[in-house]
């Protein structure tokens, strides 16, 4: 027992360790890169762009922008999870509803959802659900694919016995296929996270008069490289913080597939 949690105690470490040079290691290259330059307007080091975002933190734009971003992307993602897991459910348990959704999703999901910005504009306005629609749009494949996954993958012996024991099929749906395509659905979850961030901010850069992405486009218009930088490495650490929150709560929800890989 000493030996496996001693063991266990030296794989976490040597994550954390690796999580910090993997995120500090370019941090460091670009500080190196900037001493080289020595140009503090386009290649700032990480004092100005420190300062920079202080700035604009100490005059509530910097919230202001991030706070319309991450409501708008979480808007769209919960959407997208609606609709996804509506999909997936529907395509596994009816084979009809397969061969209707099945082909529209597969035509529609190389689409560029991006293009139809301009088409939303015109439908629902200049706000902010353009942007929540585009988002779910995009995020909603994965979370229908990958639930329809789960689901499908669902143990046989397990719904034959839930049969067997007269739970009725709705009955087996909740209490075997659900907590079956749980990973599955919450892996999914995880691929449309970034998909949320980069579309939210990408939009945003289009056409919209504020968020993050509006916060770049305006860096690029008066030519403050430090502020652009600063909005991209604050989408990387918001980033980062979700994906790890993510992680942290399929453990806590799908626990008896952490108890099996210990």
């Amino acid at each position: 027992m000493a030996v496996d949690r001693a063991s266990k105690t030296a794989r976490r470490w040597l994550a954390i360790t690796l999580t910090v040079l993997s995120l500090g290691v370019p941090v460091i290259l670009w500080q190196v890169n900037a001493m080289i330059q020595q140009n503090p307007v386009l290649a700032p080091g990480l004092g100005r762009i420190w300062d920079t975002m202080v700035s604009s933190a100490n005059s509530g734009d910097l919230w202001y922008n991030a706070s319309v971003s991450i409501r708008s992307g979480l808007e769209g993602l919960l959407l997208a999870a609606v609709l996804g897991v509506a999909l997936g459910v529907l395509m596994a348990q009816s084979r009809l509803a397969s061969a209707i959704v099945s082909p529209f999703l597969s035509a529609t999901y190389p689409v560029p959802k991006l293009a139809l910005y301009p088409v939303f504009i015109l439908m629902l306005g200049l706000g902010t659900l353009p942007v929540v629609v585009l988002v779910a749009l995009e995020c909603m494949y994965p979370i229908a694919y990958n639930t329809l996954q789960g689901v499908q993958s669902t143990n046989k012996e397990l719904v034959r016995a839930a049969a067997n024991a007269d739970a009725g099929r709705w009955r087996t749906f909740t209490a075997v296929q659900v907590p079956s395509a749980l990973p599955a659905f919450l892996t999914g979850l995880r691929i449309s996270v970034p998909i949320m961030v980069v579309v939210t901010v990408v939009v945003e850069m289009l056409g919209q008069s504020r968020g993050l992405g509006f916060l770049i486009r305006d860096a690029g218009r008066t030519f403050e490289p430090s502020q652009a930088l600063g909005v991209i490495l604050l989408l990387g650490v918001l980033g980062f913080v979700l994906d790890q929150l993510l992680q942290v709560a399929t453990r806590q929800i799908v626990f008896w597939e952490a108890r099996s890989d210990a």
